[in-house]
């Protein structure tokens, strides 16, 4: 039970976030807070300048409170804020949240939380702006052996940080519309087929169906990655010692951009950035997709049920990788409670929690006993996440977010365009180096 001085935080900020009550406009005063929540007049001043120190509200005086302009951009000491905060199981986790960790407050509005789930790229994006979960891992995780260990590759530094645990993981693969393909007497794809085989299909359905109905291509790097991955390449390399490595201009590198153009080009008829759009695979409408165990969630729910699942197309000499999707518990470096950090990281990893995610089949949960609840032994479509998990990488190899940005935007338009790939990825990575080189020369001489 919450006491009334929550109570009344949680009235205002609910009414925030739902615009009930927009920034800018009049807040309640004291007197009629208090008699609205059946609270007393003291604790309704409290809850108003509770809110004006966290700098959502602010207070004029002789005038009233005011709601801030950007108050979705503070840092309030008891959120949770999950990156998606509309999943069909986000009213369960609540249910549970409120019995086990009333502390916490769920938030939809703002757009940080002291306590989040993020996901692998922007975790990895912003991985200095969150605290080291390892000191946590001994009280939360007792027996290591009863969770998967390799979700958890990519969210530690070399010094031993782990800036992100894994709630639920999966590899990527692909969906098929066994209905479309039949249509047109096109065999299913089968395991081990090719890239040749792989634009092939493309290249027949395209003569069947528009190119948002054959294959949805997403201009993001978890998307496009997989192919620079299965080629052999990768874009940067976080080393032991700290330093990075430029990979962009590797050949292998340059020969998974090639790929991307020719899928681009086979999809669209030309190099293209691709759709902005959620894949519509669940309805039955289209012939092809790349996605995680999300997508298998969604499927299961819609009622659809002609479709097939299979790795991504083998590419020779290159790697057989996918990259990995993972929904990750992390803190925020501000939070000065680390008793209430435990208590979220072991409410995330407990088997109430996991066994639950399993249920809806959202991910693979990381708690393998719930993960072998939630995968169906009797479905090949499904058993396939468990087979590809080998597979998985979570090196996105991001290192900040000013060179995220600069990585990643001049990857995307190098792929998205029709200069020549060697000179393009060389000009890059010469920009790169030299970056880092000034960089690591500042922090050399900032210790």
């Amino acid at each position: 039970m919450k006491d009334k001085l929550s109570q009344g935080r949680e009235f205002l900020l609910d009414g925030i976030e739902s615009g009930r009550f927009p920034a800018g406009s009049k807040l309640p005063g004291a007197r009629d807070l208090a008699a609205e929540l059946h609270i007393s007049f003291l604790v309704a001043q409290h809850v108003v300048s509770s809110l004006e120190q966290d700098g959502v509200i602010e207070c004029v005086s002789r005038r009233g409170a005011y709601v801030r302009h950007g108050w979705e951009n503070r840092l309030i000491r008891n959120h949770l804020v999950i990156f998606q905060p509309f999943r069909e199981w986000i009213p369960g986790m609540l249910g549970f949240l409120a019995e086990e960790l009333p502390e916490l407050r769920f938030s939809r509005g703002f757009r940080r939380g002291m306590f989040e789930l993020r996901t692998t790229f922007e975790l990895q994006e912003h991985r200095d702006d969150y605290m080291d979960l390892s000191r946590f891992l001994p009280e939360c995780i007792h027996d290591e052996g009863r969770f998967f260990s390799r979700p958890f590759r990519g969210f530690s530094e070399p010094d031993g940080r782990l800036f992100g645990i894994p709630f639920i993981f999966s590899p990527r693969v692909i969906f098929f519309n066994r209905g479309m393909l039949a249509a047109h007497h096109l065999p299913a794809p089968r395991k081990n087929w090719t890239w040749e085989e792989f634009i092939g299909l493309i290249r027949t359905l395209r003569r069947h169906y528009p190119a948002e109905r054959v294959f949805t291509y997403f201009d993001r790097p978890y998307f496009w990655m997989n192919f620079i991955f299965r080629a052999g390449g990768k874009l940067i390399d976080r080393l032991p010692d700290g330093s990075t490595r430029v990979c962009i201009d590797s050949p292998e590198t340059i020969r998974g951009m090639a790929l991307l153009r020719e899928l681009c080009t086979t999809v669209y008829g030309f190099v293209s950035r691709g759709a902005e759009v959620e894949c519509p695979f669940h309805n039955g409408d289209i012939a092809l997709a790349m996605a995680d165990r999300e997508l298998y969630s969604v499927i299961h729910h819609s009622g659809f049920d002609d479709w097939g699942t299979v790795p991504l197309p083998e590419i020779p000499g290159g790697r057989n990788v996918t990259t990995q999707a993972t929904d990750l518990i992390c803190v925020r470096r501000e939070c000065a409670d680390n008793a209430l950090a435990g208590k979220y990281i072991r409410f995330l990893l407990g088997e109430r929690m996991q066994q639950y995610i399993g249920q809806r089949r959202y991910g693979i949960p990381i708690l393998k006993q719930a993960a072998q609840a939630s995968i169906d032994s009797e479905d090949p479509r499904d058993l396939l996440f468990l087979n590809e998990m080998n597979t998985m990488s979570a090196e996105y190899n991001v290192d900040s977010p000013p060179l995220t940005e600069i990585i990643y935007g001049g990857v995307s338009d190098i792929i998205h365009s029709d200069r020549p790939l060697e000179p393009a990825a060389a000009e890059l990575a010469s920009a790169l180096r030299t970056i880092l080189k000034v960089r690591d020369e500042i922090r050399r001489k900032k210790n």
